[in-house]
C-alpha cells in the first residue's frame, strides 16, 4: 500500500507540473566547503515515446576548455548502478572523505578527475537507477535492448538542449557491465549520426571508451579459472597436470551428501584421483556438467578455492556488502549517532574493506538538503541506493556484445578498452580473448607504458582500416581502475584522448580544437621532440624557454599569429635556435581551417658539455646569451584576428617572394600540403619551376641533373616526380633474383661459380642465410613477389646435384623481412625480431630444431625484450649464448638507429634478455671504451674466444660505416675497442654481407657507399697471418 500511495503521489506531481526536460547550474553541495570549483549542472531528460523515462544526470564541464575538450558520457555498471558512483568514487571530479565523525559526510576535490580536461555527463541509467524515475509502472520494465536505445535518445536529446557542445568530439564510456550497453549505443548512434532536429544534429561521434567491461557472458565467466591458475589461486595439479589412476570409479553424488570433514577430504582426493580440469573440461568452465562428471567436480573444487577471493580485486579482503536501507534503519542510525565505534565494529575485521566508503554516498544521497541542491524532483524517489538490485525491474537479454565492437571496427571510429589487472570478474584474460576474436591488425605489439618512470602497466594496440582500438592493463587495479590507480588512469585517458600512445610519456599539454585538432597534434609531433636534447631524454632541455612553449600554446588557443625565437636541438644533440612564425588560417564560418607555420634554424653557438647535469647549471646564463642574440618578436594581441585573414605578413609577400624566398626552402611533401590551403597557394604551387627548385634544395644539385637526362623525366614534370619519389606511389614490385653463386676462397684462382640447383626457393630480399653443419645453408623469411614469407629452406653445397628442399615446420614465427638469425649446435636457427605486416616492428625470438625429423618452431619465453626493432645482428658466442647489436630499434612512437649489446644464455632453464650497454634499459651499463655509432643492416661476425667484431652498416651521423669495433661479452666488464688494420677497406655503406672463412677471414661482399652500387666488389680481412 505505502508503494501503490507513493507511486500515484508520483504521478501527480509530473501531471501537475508538467515538466519532461529541465536543468539547474549547482554552485554549491552540502558537504563541500564553499562555491564548486567546477560548473556542475544536474537535471532530467525524458525519453520514450510520451517521453514517460526521465533519466536524471549530472554534467561537470571541463576544468581546461569546455568549448574543444571531448565530450564522454559515462554509464556505470550495475545494471542499475547510479551515475553518482562514478562521479563520486570513480573518475569524477569529487569523492568523499573517510575521515568519518558522524553527521552528513564531507566532499572533497579529486586531485585526477578526468574533469579536469573532458567535459563528462554521469547519467543514471537504465530507468530505477540512480534518481532516474518513470510516470508509468510499465516503463520499469527494462531490458538491454531498451536501455540502450533510451540511452541512445537521451544523448540525443542532451546535445539538442546543449547545441553548444555539437562541434566536440563525441565519445561513449562506461565499465562493468556497460560493456553491453556501451557498444549497443554507440553502434545505435553511429547508424543515426547525421539526423534532423533543430539544430540539425550532425554528431561527431569519435569513439568509445570501456573499463573492465562484461563484454560475453561466457567468455568472461570462463575467464575467472585461467586468470586464477595464472595468479597462483588454483594448483597447477588441478589444472593441468593430475593424472586418473587406472580402474578407480567414484560416485559425485553420493560424495557431496558426506559431512564437513569427509568433504575436505573427499576434496583432496578428488585432486588426486581426477585429470586436470582443463582436460577434463576441454577449456569451458562454465558448461561444467555437459562436459561430464569429472569437469563438474573439478569446476566445484577450483569455486571452493575461490570462494573467499576477492573478485573484484585479488589482493584485497573479501568483505560483505552493507547497504543502508529501510528494512535495517538501525544500522543506518547507528553509523550515524557513533560513526567511529560502528566502523571500528563492522564485520569485526581488523582490515580495511573498500565497500565501507559507500555507505557514505547513500547517507548523503539520502539527505533532503542533498537533494534539494542537486534539484531531484520531490517525491519522484524514496530510499537512494548506489546500485539498485533490489527493486530494478531489468532483464538480462543479452549475452554478448561481441558482433557490435566487430561491426563498428568496420567503421572509422576509436575504441579505448583498459582492465584493471588484479580483476577476477571481467579479468584482462577473458578481454583479450574477445578481442582477439575481431581479426584485427596488430600495429603495436604488448610493451609497458609508465607513469612517473614507473610501469602502469602493459598496452597493445589494433587497427583495421580507420578503426583503431587499444588495450591497456592498470597494474595493480582491480574492477574499477581508477578507484585504485587514479593518477595512472588519468594519465592514460589524457594521453589518449589528445591521440597519443599510451607508452608515449612525454605528452603536452597540446589543444584539440575542432577539425583543426590532427593539424594541432602533429604541430606537436614534429616539434616537441626538438625540445629534448637526444632521442633518450625524457623531459624537455632545462635551457627551453618554457614560457616561449606556453605563449606558442596560448596563441594556437587563441587563434592568433606567434612570432618568436624557441632553442631546439638536433637529432646529435648539438644546438640550433628556431625562429619561429605560427598564422592561423580563418576559414568563412571563422573556423580555423589551416595554421602556416614556417621556421628558420640557425646555429645556436652555445657549448653545452658532455654532462646534462652541467648544462643545468648554467641555464640561466645561456638563455640570457641566448636571446640577447636574436631579436624578439611580440605575439599578435589576443583576440586580433584581422591579421590572420588575408591581411597578415606572409598573405601580403608578392607570388615571387613567395616562391624563391620561402616555398624554394621547404621539402615536396610541405609544399603539398601548403598548396591545399588556399586558391592562390595552389595556383602558386602548380609552377614546374619552382617544383624544380623545391627539388634541387631537397637531393641535390647532383641527383637532380641525372633526373633531367632521364627519358620521361619532362613529361612527367617536376611536381609529379616529386610526388611519386616522396609518396612512392608509382612503386611496383620486380621480379627479386634466386640465383646462388659460390666462391672457393681455397683455391689457387678463386672464381665466382653459378651453382645450378633445383627447385629454388622463390625469389626474395631481406631475408637471412645462415650456415648448419659447415655445408648447409638455411634462408629464412624475407619478402618475395607475394609478400613477407616465413617459409624454410636448407641447400646441401655438397650433394650432387645441389638442391633445395623446403622444411615445413609447425607454428612458424609471423612473416618477416630484415630480421636477424644465428644458427646453434650447427641444428639449431634462431630467428628474432624483423619488421612485420604494416611496417609493425617485432621483438619476439624463435628457435627451430633442424635436426628433427618434423621440426617445430618454438618460442623463447622471456619475461622482458629489447625493444622491437629490425636491421640487428645476431651472433653466437661461448657456446650457447646469442649477441644482438644494434637495428633500427623503437623509441615510443619514433624509430632510431641504436648501438645497443643484448645477450641471451640458451643453457639456461629459464633463458633470459640482459642488457650490456645501452640506455635506460634494465641492467643497462656503459662499459669503456668508444662505441660504435649507431647502425642498421650492418654485420656482426663471431671470432674465436667468444669475441664481436662489428663494421658496417647505415651509421647515424658522419662516421665511417668501415670503421671496425671489437667488443669481447665474455670479460667482466665488456670494453669496446677499435680494431685499426692496414690496407684498402671497402667503400661500403650498407647492403652488403659477410661471412668468416676458417675462422681467420672475413669476406665483405657488395654493397653501396651511399653514391654509387658497388655489387660484385669484394673485399677480405684477414684476422691472421695469410697462409695462402
Amino acid at each position: 500500500m505505502e508503494e501503490a500511495a507513493r507511486f500515484l503521489l508520483l504521478l501527480l506531481l509530473i501531471s501537475s507540473s508538467g515538466v519532461s526536460t529541465e536543468s539547474s547550474v549547482i554552485r554549491t553541495l552540502p558537504g563541500f566547503p564553499g562555491e564548486l570549483p567546477f560548473y556542475l549542472e544536474t537535471g532530467y531528460v525524458g525519453v520514450g515515446e510520451n517521453e514517460e523515462v526521465q533519466l536524471f544526470y549530472y554534467f561537470v564541464k571541463s576544468q581546461r576548455n569546455p568549448a574543444l575538450d571531448p565530450l564522454l558520457m559515462w554509464l556505470c555498471g550495475g545494471p542499475g548502478c547510479s551515475g553518482l558512483s562514478t562521479f563520486s568514487y570513480d573518475i569524477g571530479p569529487v569523492s568523499f572523505n573517510l575521515n568519518y565523525n558522524g553527521g552528513l559526510p564531507t566532499l572533497e576535490l579529486k586531485e585526477y578527475a578526468w574533469t579536469k580536461t573532458i567535459n563528462m555527463i554521469f547519467i543514471d541509467a537504465p530507468v530505477g537507477a540512480g534518481f532516474s524515475y518513470s510516470t508509468t509502472q510499465e516503463s520499469y520494465f527494462m531490458d538491454d535492448y531498451k536501455s540502450a536505445t533510451q540511452t541512445s535518445e537521451f544523448m540525443k536529446k542532451w546535445l539538442i538542449q546543449h547545441p553548444e557542445f555539437l562541434e566536440n568530439n563525441l565519445y561513449i564510456g562506461g565499465g562493468s557491465y556497460s560493456g553491453i550497453p556501451v557498444p549497443m549505443v554507440v553502434q545505435h548512434l553511429y547508424d543515426n549520426r547525421e539526423g534532423g532536429g533543430s539544430p540539425p544534429l550532425n554528431l561527431k561521434l569519435r569513439g568509445y571508451v570501456l573499463g573492465n567491461p562484461i563484454t560475453d557472458i561466457h567468455i568472461d565467466r570462463n575467464a575467472r579459472i585461467p586468470f586464477a591458475h595464472g595468479f597462483a589461486l588454483i594448483s597447477n595439479r588441478l589444472y593441468q597436470h593430475s593424472i586418473r589412476p587406472q580402474g578407480m570409479k567414484i560416485h559425485p553424488n553420493k560424495i557431496i551428501r558426506k559431512t564437513f570433514w569427509a568433504s575436505h577430504l573427499i576434496n583432496i582426493f578428488l585432486l588426486m584421483i581426477f585429470k586436470s580440469a582443463k582436460a577434463n573440461c576441454n577449456g569451458d568452465y562454465v558448461n561444467a556438467n555437459a562436459s561430464g562428471q569429472q569437469c563438474e567436480l573439478n569446476v566445484i573444487k577450483m569455486e571452493e578455492l575461490l570462494r573467499h577471493i576477492n573478485s573484484e580485486h585479488i589482493l584485497e579482503p573479501s568483505c560483505p556488502y552493507i547497504r543502508l536501507t529501510r528494512e535495517n534503519s538501525t544500522l543506518q542510525r547507528s553509523l550515524m549517532e557513533n560513526p567511529t565505534e560502528f566502523l571500528s565494529r563492522l564485520g569485526e575485521t581488523p582490515y580495511y574493506c573498500r565497500h565501507e566508503m559507500f555507505l557514505l554516498c547513500e547517507i548523503w544521497a539520502n539527505d533532503r538538503d542533498v537533494r534539494e541542491a542537486l534539484h531531484v524532483r520531490e517525491g519522484t524517489k524514496g530510499q537512494w541506493k548506489r546500485c539498485n538490485r533490489t527493486t530494478l525491474a531489468f532483464t538480462k537479454v543479452v549475452n554478448s556484445t561481441v558482433a557490435y565492437h566487430r561491426n563498428l571496427s568496420m567503421t572509422g571510429l576509436r575504441a579505448l578498452i583498459f582492465s584493471g589487472d588484479h580483476d577476477m570478474i571481467a579479468s584482462y584474460v577473458g578481454t583479450r580473448q574477445w578481442i582477439n576474436s575481431l581479426n584485427l591488425t596488430l600495429d603495436d605489439d604488448w610493451r609497458a607504458w609508465y607513469t612517473d618512470g614507473q610501469v602502469s602497466g602493459y598496452t597493445e594496440s589494433y587497427i583495421n582500416g580507420d578503426f583503431a582500438l587499444t588495450h591497456a592493463t592498470v597494474k595493480g587495479a582491480g574492477h574499477v581502475p581508477a578507484a585504485y590507480m587514479p593518477k595512472q588512469c588519468y594519465a592514460m585517458a589524457k594521453r589518449w584522448f589528445a591521440y597519443y600512445q599510451l607508452y608515449d610519456s612525454l605528452l603536452l599539454h597540446a589543444p584539440i580544437f575542432g577539425e583543426s585538432a590532427e593539424m594541432t597534434l602533429l604541430f606537436y609531433l614534429a616539434c616537441r621532440f626538438l625540445q629534448y636534447r637526444g632521442p633518450f631524454a625524457k623531459r624537455r632541455h632545462p635551457l627551453v624557454d618554457s614560457t616561449v612553449v606556453s605563449e606558442i600554446r596560448r596563441c594556437l588557443e587563441d587563434g592568433v599569429e606567434f612570432q618568436g625565437d624557441l632553442l631546439n636541438f638536433r637529432k646529435d644533440g648539438s644546438p640550433l635556435m628556431n625562429r619561429l612564425r605560427l598564422t592561423p588560417i580563418y576559414g568563412d564560418d571563422e573556423t580555423i581551417t589551416h595554421v602556416i607555420g614556417i621556421q628558420f634554424f640557425t646555429e645556436a653557438n652555445l657549448d653545452l658539455g658532455p654532462l646534462p647535469g652541467s648544462v643545468a647549471k648554467e641555464s640561466a646564463r645561456s638563455s640570457d646569451r641566448l636571446r640577447s642574440g636574436f631579436p624578439s618578436y611580440p605575439s599578435v594581441p589576443s583576440g586580433n584576428r584581422n591579421v590572420c585573414r588575408g591581411v597578415c605578413g606572409i598573405l601580403q609577400l608578392s607570388d615571387e617572394v613567395l616562391s624563391l624566398k620561402i616555398l624554394s626552402l621547404l621539402a615536396p611533401r610541405d609544399i603539398a600540403s601548403i598548396g591545399s590551403v588556399c586558391r592562390r597557394f595552389y595556383e602558386i604551387t602548380k609552377n614546374e619551376d619552382l617544383w624544380r627548385m623545391v627539388c634541387q634544395n631537397a637531393w641535390g644539385s647532383e641527383t637532380t641533373r641525372v633526373l633531367e637526362a632521364v627519358p620521361g623525366a619532362k613529361r612527367l614534370g617536376w611536381g609529379r616526380l616529386a610526388r611519386e619519389l616522396t609518396t612512392l606511389e608509382a612503386s611496383a614490385w620486380r621480379k627479386p633474383m634466386n640465383d646462388t653463386f659460390v666462391l672457393d676462397l681455397n683455391a689457387c684462382n678463386p672464381e665466382w661459380q653459378h651453382v645450378q640447383v633445383s627447385s629454388p626457393p622463390p625469389g626474395r630480399w631481406g631475408h637471412t642465410l645462415s650456415c648448419v653443419n659447415g655445408s648447409n645453408l638455411v634462408v629464412f623469411g624475407g619478402c618475395g613477389r607475394q609478400g613477407l614469407l616465413n617459409d624454410v629452406f636448407v641447400l646441401d653445397l655438397d650433394a650432387k646435384p645441389p638442391a633445395w628442399r623446403e622444411i615445413s615446420g609447425l607454428a612458424p614465427p609471423l612473416p618477416r623481412s630484415w630480421h636477424s638469425s644465428c644458427t646453434l649446435d650447427g641444428t639449431k636457427l634462431i630467428v628474432s625480431g624483423g619488421c612485420a605486416d604494416s611496417g609493425v616492428l617485432l621483438s619476439d625470438t624463435f628457435l627451430l630444431d633442424l635436426s628433427m625429423e618434423k621440426p617445430i618452431w618454438r618460442e623463447i619465453p622471456v619475461a622482458w625484450s629489447p625493444p622491437s626493432r629490425l636491421g640487428d645482428t645476431l651472433s653466437v658466442y661461448g657456446g650457447r649464448k646469442i649477441l644482438m647489436f644494434g637495428g633500427l630499434a623503437k623509441s615510443g612512437p619514433l624509430r632510431f638507429r641504436s648501438s645497443d649489446v643484448y645477450t641471451m644464455d640458451l643453457s639456461e632453464d629459464s633463458p633470459c634478455w640482459r642488457c650490456v650497454t645501452g640506455s635506460g634499459m634494465p641492467g643497462a651499463g656503459n662499459p669503456a671504451g668508444i662505441a660504435p655509432p649507431p647502425r642498421l643492416d650492418h654485420v656482426a661476425v663471431s671470432l674465436p674466444g667468444g669475441r664481436i667484431l662489428i663494421f658496417g652498416g647505415s651509421v647515424a651521423g658522419l662516421h665511417s660505416a668501415s670503421q671496425l669495433y671489437l667488443l669481447d661479452p665474455t670479460d667482466e666488464k665488456p670494453t669496446w675497442r677499435i680494431l685499426n688494420v692496414p690496407g684498402r677497406p671497402p667503400r661500403f655503406a650498407w647492403g652488403h654481407s659477410t661471412c668468416v672463412v676458417g675462422g681467420t677471414r672475413a669476406i665483405v661482399l657488395g654493397g653501396q657507399t651511399g653514391e654509387e652500387w658497388m655489387l660484385s666488389e669484394l673485399h677480405e680481412l684477414s684476422l691472421a697471418s695469410s697462409v695462402i
